[in-house]
């Protein structure tokens, strides 16, 4: 038996995530052995790490996926602050190898720094659909704002804006803002994400298996 198995069978439930919105899929998460369980506090107003939530989207769809995304065996990291000692190098580097990670401009990945909402669609939507918008920024931003009604475009990098405009706008997109945010019209884009954000994000996809049934299946 594996430790993670060891310490599933162990975990008997978070003790701090009683009455929020995301307990449901948190527990659920934990189930399926994508949440950590060597802890019994969660910490759902924490902030998530880029790194720790490439983990989490990684894990989360090959549960619910019966085409999973291949880990890599590869002992070389394409970023270069990415080393292999890194705890979550090999979900970071699979998901370079599987094309969809966003880094940053100078070719970093800066797992360790919180995630931010732009980030985590444009980490998330590639998942649900290949779909994006190839239109300019200014044009995005446009879009955004007059058709969505979002009051901070302004403030969205330009490197997520595609991802972004089609998450907003498309329902193959998977529309992830929405069901974590609501109707809110201030889309804060910097703004950290939340460990129980994250774990509400992680819990769906557009195309994968229901978490529920995945988990009576077993």
């Amino acid at each position: 038996m594996s430790d993670d198995t060891q310490l599933l069978l162990a975990f008997s439930g978070f003790t701090d995530i009683s009455g929020i919105r995301g307990s449901t899929q948190i527990q659920q998460l934990a189930r399926l052995g994508v949440i950590e369980t060597n802890s019994n506090t969660f910490r759902p107003s924490q902030s998530i790490t880029r790194g720790q939530f490439v983990a989490w989207l990684i894990k989360a769809y090959n549960q619910l996926h019966r085409t999973p995304i291949l880990l890599t065996s590869m002992a070389v990291s394409a970023f270069p602050d990415v080393s292999p000692s890194h705890p979550y190098f090999r979900y970071i580097q699979s998901a370079h190898e599987a094309g969809f990670l966003v880094g940053f401009e100078d070719g970093t990945f800066r797992p360790d720094i919180p995630l931010t909402r732009e980030q985590m669609i444009a980490l998330k939507s590639p998942l649900d659909s290949k779909g994006s918008s190839r239109r300019d920024a200014d044009s995005l931003r446009q879009f955004v704002t007059k058709t969505m009604g979002f009051t901070d475009a302004e403030e969205m990098g330009d490197q997520y804006l595609q991802y972004i405009a089609f998450d907003l706008g498309n329902a193959a997109g998977g529309k992830n803002f929405q069901r974590v945010y609501g109707n809110t019209r201030i889309y804060a884009p910097k703004r950290p994400v939340t460990r129980e954000e994250a774990a509400i994000l992680v819990s769906e996809f557009r195309k994968g298996k229901n978490i529920t049934e995945v988990l009576e299946g077993r």
